[in-house]
């Protein structure tokens, strides 16, 4: 293995209710809990639950897709609440740099890299029922116009407040 991946295994979203357009505005709290493989390159492969809570007024613009794209990938799908769980994930976790607090060990985030960021979104979209094909696409476009440093850590609506995070790890069953 050539780089840490992450798998998704599935996804349990509560409803996302927004309301305007890009930025969307959440209106109700939400939760997602995203089930991860984690495969660690040169170390363990870990079972994690990542969970994220959004309060009212979280903004986000969805999928940062632009015309012709947003045809087949829209920045919101009203009612698809585990698509929409796909772009909201993945722009808190480069808002947070990857660093999700792990309750097993509050003291020692768990650190992705922007490749695992990049599979956790292709891989909520897999769960959503989005082809093979146009998930790797969308992750290609990702990584080209929204994949640089100047995403990494970036909270452009000041929103870092209206959100919590946490990573907790699935006990192997022997």
């Amino acid at each position: 293995m050539s780089r840490s991946r992450c798998i998704v295994e599935g996804v349990k979203v509560s409803p996302i209710r927004v309301t305007g357009n890009r930025p969307f505005r959440v209106s109700t709290p939400a939760s997602i809990e995203v089930t991860i493989r984690r495969e660690i390159k040169g170390g363990p492969t870990v079972r994690a639950i990542l969970a994220v809570s959004l309060d009212i007024g979280y903004l986000t613009d969805g999928a940062s897709t632009f015309w012709p794209i947003s045809l087949l990938v829209p920045p919101w799908r009203d009612g698809e609440d585990e698509y929409n769980a796909g772009p909201v994930t993945h722009d808190i976790l480069y808002m947070f740099q990857g660093l999700v607090p792990d309750i097993s060990s509050p003291n020692e985030p768990v650190k992705l890299s922007r490749e695992e960021v990049d599979d956790i979104l292709r891989g909520i979209w897999r769960c959503w029922g989005m082809s093979r094909f146009l998930a790797g696409c969308a992750d290609k476009g990702v990584e080209i116009f929204a994949g640089g440093k100047r995403h990494w850590g970036s909270d452009t609506y000041g929103v870092a407040d209206l959100v919590t995070i946490s990573w907790t790890p699935i006990p192997e069953v022997a």
